[in-house]
C-alpha cells in the first residue's frame, strides 16, 4: 500500500515558513491555461504555499504610491516562497517521487499578465481561500495579504476542497482601484471570461508606472488589497 505523506508535507512547509499549505487535486483544473501547455504532464497534485505580509504596509499605501516597505515585504515573501518551494521539492524528490517547484513572481506573458500558471487556482483548489472581485485570493485569516507558490509533483497526497466565495455584495476593491481596471462582477468561482472582471491593460500599464518610482523596482500597487476587509 502505498504511503500517503499529506502530513510530513504540509508540516515541512509549515516548519519552513509558510503560513499556510494545502493540496489540490489537478484533475479540477485540467482547463486552467498553463506555459507550457502541458506544464501538468506526469502531475497528479499542486501543493500551493502562502506566506503572509505584514499588515501594516498595507496602511502605508497611497494611490501614488505604494511605498517602499510594501515594495520590500512583496520582494521578501518571494523570495522566501521560492526558497521554501525548493526545499519542499528536494524532500519530496528524497522520496523517490517528482517535483516541480513554479516560482512566486515570474511573467511569462506580459500581455496577459500571466506566469506559468496561477498560483491562486492551486490555492483556490486546495481549499486555501476563494477568488475575490479584485481577482486575488481571499484566505479568511489573512484576506488577501499573502504571496502564493506552487509545486507540482506525483507523490501521493491527499487534496483539499475549495471553499465557498464570501464576498458578498461587497465592492471596496472595485471602488478603489485607481486605474479602473476592476469591473463589477458576480461569480461564485471564477468569471466566465478574465476581461469580464479585470483589464489587464489598464493594470499593467499604472504597475509599469509605479516600479519606476524610486526604491520601488516592483510591478505593485495594492489598493484593492489594502481595503479589503477579509483578514483585518
Amino acid at each position: 500500500m502505498n504511503k500517503d505523506y499529506t502530513n510530513e508535507i504540509l508540516e515541512l512547509a509549515l516548519s519552513l515558513g509558510a503560513a499556510l499549505a494545502g493540496v489540490a487535486d489537478l484533475k479540477l483544473l485540467e482547463k486552467l491555461k498553463t506555459h507550457p501547455p502541458d506544464l501538468f504532464k506526469n502531475f497528479k497534485y499542486a501543493i500551493s504555499v502562502a506566506v503572509s505580509l505584514p499588515r501594516n504596509v498595507f496602511e502605508l499605501i497611497t494611490r501614488e504610491s505604494p511605498g517602499e516597505l510594501y515594495a520590500h515585504a512583496y520582494k521578501t515573501a518571494n523570495i522566501l516562497l521560492d526558497q521554501l518551494t525548493f526545499q519542499i521539492s528536494e524532500k519530496i524528490t528524497e522520496y523517490g517521487y517528482k517535483a516541480q517547484p513554479i516560482p512566486a513572481s515570474m511573467i511569462v506573458d506580459r500581455n496577459s499578465l500571466m506566469g506559468h500558471a496561477p498560483h491562486k487556482a492551486f490555492a483556490r483548489a486546495a481549499g486555501l481561500g476563494w477568488i475575490g472581485k479584485n481577482l486575488l485570493l481571499i484566505t479568511p485569516k489573512y484576506g488577501p495579504r499573502i504571496r502564493l507558490a506552487t509545486i507540482l509533483t506525483d507523490i501521493l497526497l491527499k487534496p483539499g476542497k475549495p471553499i465557498k466565495n464570501q464576498c458578498g455584495n461587497c465592492t471596496k476593491c472595485i471602488e478603489a482601484c485607481p486605474s479602473g481596471a476592476l469591473k463589477p462582477s458576480n461569480f461564485e468561482e471564477y468569471p466566465a471570461r478574465r476581461e469580464d472582471a479585470f483589464d489587464a491593460e489598464k493594470c499593467y500599464t499604472r504597475l509599469k508606472k509605479i516600479s519606476r518610482l524610486p526604491n520601488i523596482g516592483a510591478e505593485i500597487c495594492g489598493m484593492c488589497i489594502k481595503v479589503c476587509p477579509i483578514g483585518k
